[in-house]
């Protein structure tokens, strides 16, 4: 009975290969104005089977298997215009794209990649010459925008902002080089702990020291500038590499950021994620570092860019400390 059925499936598979080789050596050709019609043609002029639909023109090319002049099965079309080239490619139904993709390649060299499944888009890609971009994924409206899912704009710095849509709306929005508060990356035993801020004799400026264990040394200790006018948190040239040396483990972001120093002039910094840091008696996962790139850039500071990774932080003028909630 096994063998039966295997027997059967078998000269199925062949006889659908040998229709399918069939409708290719199929070369009749019709023109009618500046339309070609090349393949398998039925009596009523339209291909049905494999075959090609051209304009004279160049304009467009349609190719792929054919029922009675519509795309049904694999193909592929090719949209020519002044201002953009369109490739579908994939499987159709009576015409219409249902699993495969749009490649659009606009005349400055943008490119616009949607891919469908039963139909509708899953994911867009929208990049161009600078390396900025688009990228889309989840349930989309039939204008291609995005309805429930996840967006990422990607920027020339290589920065990504992360969007989640619901119903076409953005619920959320993350910038992957900011700290947001996330609950799990805070590890210790207490609600709050109280850091104490360090004032030098004649003075204004306040320190804050932090712990930032390395493969050699794992106390490593580094103090900071606590700015309160400072949106980042940022180490120095020399600090950044002491801690390189010695084993700090890190990922890089790969993100340029572009900033005006105080003597005018333009200055790059990079941006990375410290995966631990110890403050106190607590212990922070995943802490977003801006780390400068000039040599004479030494100053290691902490603003709201750290203190955004904690539910809530304040600042006791009186006791002089900082006060961090988990």
């Amino acid at each position: 009975m096994k063998k039966t059925i295997l027997s059967i499936l078998l000269l199925t598979f062949f006889n659908l290969i040998i229709a399918q080789e069939d409708n290719k050596k199929c070369k009749e050709e019709v023109i009618n104005g500046n339309v070609k019609l090349v393949g398998c043609i039925d009596v009523e002029g339209n291909i049905h089977g494999y075959g090609t639909y051209t304009l004279e023109d160049g304009s467009v090319l349609i190719e792929g298997q054919w029922k009675r002049g519509k795309l049904n099965g694999k193909g592929r079309k090719i949209f020519i215009t002044e201002n953009q080239t369109q490739n579908y490619k994939g499987t159709f139904l009576n015409d219409i794209l249902m699993d495969g993709q749009i490649k659009t390649e606009f005349k400055n060299n943008d490119l616009l990649t949607e891919v469908y499944a039963l139909g509708k888009i899953i994911n867009t890609k929208y990049s161009r010459l600078d390396n900025s971009g688009t990228e889309t994924s989840g349930t989309h409206y039939k204008n291609g925008k995005l309805k429930s899912g996840i967006k990422k704009d990607i920027y020339t710095d290589n920065s990504i902002l992360t969007s989640t849509y619901q119903n076409g709306e953005v619920i959320d929005e993350k910038l992957n080089i900011s700290n947001y508060y996330i609950k799990d990356d805070i590890i210790g035993k207490e609600e709050f702990i109280a850091v104490p801020l360090e004032i030098e004799e004649g003075d204004n400026t306040m320190f804050i020291n932090l712990n930032i264990p390395t493969k050699n040394n794992p106390n490593y200790s580094a103090r900071f500038i606590f700015d309160t006018g400072s949106e980042t948190f940022s180490l120095g040239y020399r600090l950044f590499n002491d801690l390189k040396e010695k084993g700090l483990d890190y990922v890089d972001l790969n993100v340029n950021i572009s900033s005006i120093g105080i003597s005018g002039l333009s200055l790059i910094s990079n941006a990375i994620i410290i995966k631990e840091l110890k403050i106190g008696d607590f212990t922070v996962k995943n802490v977003v570092a801006i780390v400068r790139t000039l040599e004479t850039s030494n100053t290691s500071l902490l603003g709201m860019g750290f203190l955004n990774k904690f539910k809530e932080v304040k600042w006791s003028l009186i006791a002089r400390e900082l006060i961090f909630y988990k």
